[in-house]
């Protein structure tokens, strides 16, 4: 359940999570804990009534778009290159491929960067609910903080073996 403060600490990273990462709604619901009803509305409230996607949709739409297509391009010319005779290619040609097989490299690193930063931020949002709901027991539930600190190294190593990268 969404409490507040949820939208300004999680919808950047929801947003990023769901566009950048390609992730659903429910594998976002379950690495962050935000209710997959709380993301929906977040993606609805982005929507403009004269559009078909919302910004989220639009995001994603583009981002899987540009790299989709790199992806072709360069497969296309790097057939094109087998193909052709040995030598009959001009420095030109073989220049323009080399830079777009940089530009694939690179479009693949930022995505494994991205995927790596995503786990890591994964186990900074499991310490932060830890301490959440740490401050809430102490408020709340003198019970549950009772049980969070009998069971607080056995938590922590399983938030380890869960959340890290």
């Amino acid at each position: 359940m969404a409490v507040k403060g949820d939208k300004a600490r999680l919808y950047d990273v929801a947003f990023r999570m769901y566009a950048a990462d390609g992730k659903s709604l429910t594998e976002i619901e379950q690495a962050l804990g935000v209710s997959r009803q709380t993301l929906s509305q977040w993606k609805a409230d982005t929507r403009r009534p004269s559009d078909n996607l919302d910004e989220w949709d639009r995001a994603r739409e583009q981002k899987r778009s540009n790299v989709q297509r790199l992806r072709a391009l360069f497969d296309r010319e790097l057939n094109a290159l087998e193909a052709s005779v040995a030598g009959s290619l001009t420095a030109v040609q073989l220049d323009a491929v080399t830079k777009l097989g940089s530009l694939v490299l690179r479009a693949e690193q930022h995505e494994a960067a991205a995927a790596l930063k995503a786990e890591a931020m994964r186990g900074t949002l499991f310490l932060d609910f830890v301490r959440d709901m740490i401050v809430f027991a102490g408020k709340h539930d003198p019970a549950l903080l009772q049980a969070l600190e009998d069971n607080f190294d056995d938590m922590i190593a399983w938030g380890q073996e869960k959340y890290a990268a």
